[in-house]
């Protein structure tokens, strides 16, 4: 499902059972003393997925850190994003090249709360999800647009180092095509190279709802 959303130059790496039981980087380890145990279980689901990407990408060995804005730091002319939710753990990435960067979110099926909504939607937003077809899914399409805006700021943020709120972005949905659109309307935040519109793509599985953003380089203006 992930991998769909994704050109074919992504890795893609979803997390399996088995890989909460490899063991962590030294200096990943040294990062987990004070994690709580559903913390520490999701840190190295996501730190082998990233290894095994790396891995198919020929780098090994690489230790996997936060830097101190809690963003990722990726190696060298790599690209990527990672997610983890219940039950659903995942990273893609990708060399540097004709991908710009990556951004992807798994959320699990759940329906948001009126306020959540409302703090995280624009009233033409609410006006947009009002004219949606109703979604086949128990999470609506609240949820898509909590999770698209997650994936577009994974994606946005590496490129800009600014932090966004939920409402610095629009987004639009195309229900039939699963894909969606995010513009920035806050004029105060600055642009990705010129860039201020993302596109993407999503799909709902059984238990989630997965979204994710890629840019490519020829659409950043030099």
């Amino acid at each position: 499902m992930i991998e769909a959303l994704f050109p074919p130059e992504v890795i893609v790496v979803r997390a399996t059972d088995e890989m909460e039981n490899l063991p962590l980087h030294p200096e990943e380890a040294a990062r987990t003393e004070k994690m709580a145990p559903k913390r520490l279980s999701e840190y190295k689901l996501g730190r082998a997925c990233v290894r095994e990407g790396l891995a198919r990408l020929g780098i090994d060995n690489y230790p996997f850190l936060n830097d101190t804005d809690r963003s990722p730091i990726w190696p060298p002319n790599i690209v990527g994003s990672l997610t983890h939710c219940r039950n659903l753990c995942a990273a893609a990435l990708t060399r540097q090249g004709a991908i710009a960067s990556l951004g992807l979110d798994a959320e699990p099926l759940r329906a948001l709360s009126p306020a959540v909504l409302e703090r995280i939607t624009s009233p033409a937003e609410r006006g947009h999800l009002e004219n949606l077809p109703d979604p086949p899914h128990t999470g609506g399409w609240g949820l898509l647009l909590f999770s698209a805006k997650e994936a577009f700021y994974k994606c946005y943020y590496p490129l800009t180092r600014t932090f966004l709120g939920f409402r610095d972005a629009e987004l639009e949905i195309d229900v039939l095509g699963k894909r969606f659109v995010a513009r920035l309307v806050n004029d105060e935040v600055p642009s990705a190279a010129g860039h201020r519109r993302f596109e993407g793509r999503f799909e709902v599985g059984e238990q989630h709802l997965v979204s994710a953003v890629t840019l490519s380089r020829a659409a950043l203006r030099p």
